[in-house]
């Protein structure tokens, strides 16, 4: 039996009052900056990971697979890693959805402190954190914490 639901309820209301959170970064996948601010009122999925993390390429096509199935709800990739080894993993294990690049001080502002990877985080439609999950997550994890992070 899995423990999920206290997981997912571990960040939910916590920052019902902070502001929302916010980045801009360049882009992995192409030219340009991936901006929060751009996403004005939509829920997104954040995915941390990094190159030489093996639980990382093991949920890439979960997050692919839920990407194609929710076109409604934003995913973005965020490499904590070099440019050029976070661009060899994405030519390898190809991602189906916006990839940014960041330094692992982005990490702390988004709930992990202790910085480690894979890590996920769901903002609600206010860029507030919802829920965040150490560690590889599954498909039954993400579509729970989806469905409950991402009314309206």
């Amino acid at each position: 039996m899995t423990r999920w639901p206290a997981l997912l309820l571990m960040a939910t209301a916590c920052h019902a009052n902070a502001a929302p959170l916010s980045f801009d970064l360049p882009r992995l996948d192409g030219d340009g900056r991936l901006n929060l601010g751009q996403l004005p009122g939509q829920p997104v999925v954040l995915n941390f990971w990094a190159s030489n993390c093996l639980p990382c390429i093991q949920e890439l096509p979960i997050f692919n697979a839920h990407a194609a199935s929710q076109p409604g709800l934003t995913f973005i990739g965020i490499a904590i890693d070099t440019r050029a080894a976070a661009q060899a993993f994405l030519r390898q294990h190809p991602a189906s959805y916006p990839q940014a690049l960041a330094s692992p001080a982005l990490l702390p502002i988004f709930g992990n402190q202790i910085k480690g990877l894979p890590y996920t985080v769901i903002l609600t439609s206010q860029h507030q954190i919802c829920t965040r999950r150490l560690g590889a997550i599954d498909a039954a994890w993400l579509a729970k914490a989806v469905a409950a992070c991402a009314r309206p």
